[in-house]
């Protein structure tokens, strides 16, 4: 006689099962806020960023002319301690100009780079995400139907030199 299967625990199987499913859910749950934390950078970078240091591009400019025509005020009434500190002020302006037309630079840079840079990796993401609920979601129905045929199996007695024959009284009649 074949070697027989011997089931020692189906309940191992059936932890497998379960441990799946909630690493399943925490996968999809943290590949679903990776698609979405890109979504909302882009989102942020275009509608929040842009905007705001183009608008202060505006703002620190004019702020810079407003400190310009100060030291020019201060140079034509000859105060030298009020042109030291109108230079100062214009010094700072400039600086603060400077650094919003870097900001928005460097935004511009980030939405030109971000197809190239990002989205690859987000669709990386997106195809773990369709192995996670497509191929495992296959997997957790195998292991199911491994479940039930597992226990179907277990459930077969295998007749034993203890275990009398069924009688041909209990036997059915083959069906003509």
């Amino acid at each position: 006689m074949p070697e027989q299967a011997r089931i020692t625990s189906v309940e191992a199987v059936e932890v497998f099962r379960s441990d799946l499913l909630v690493y399943l859910e925490k996968a999809r749950g943290a590949v679903e806020e990776v698609g979405e934390e890109v979504r909302r950078t882009r989102a942020w970078l275009q509608d929040d960023r842009a905007p705001y240091w183009v608008q202060q591009v505006r703002r620190r400019t004019m702020e810079l002319q407003e400190r310009q025509q100060e030291l020019f005020t201060a140079r034509l009434g000859k105060q030298q301690q009020n042109i030291q500190v109108q230079l100062v002020a214009v010094r700072r302006a400039e600086q603060a100009l400077e650094e919003a037309l870097g900001k928005v630079k460097s935004i511009k840079q980030w939405l030109r780079d971000f197809p190239v840079e990002i989205e690859p990796q987000a669709r990386h993401a997106e195809m773990l995400r369709h192995v996670l609920v497509s191929d495992m979601g296959k997997a957790v129905v195998s292991l199911s139907q491994i479940l039930d045929a597992l226990h179907a199996y277990a459930a077969l007695r295998v007749p034993t030199a203890d275990t009398p024959p069924p009688s041909p009284a209990t036997e059915t009649p083959p069906a003509p």
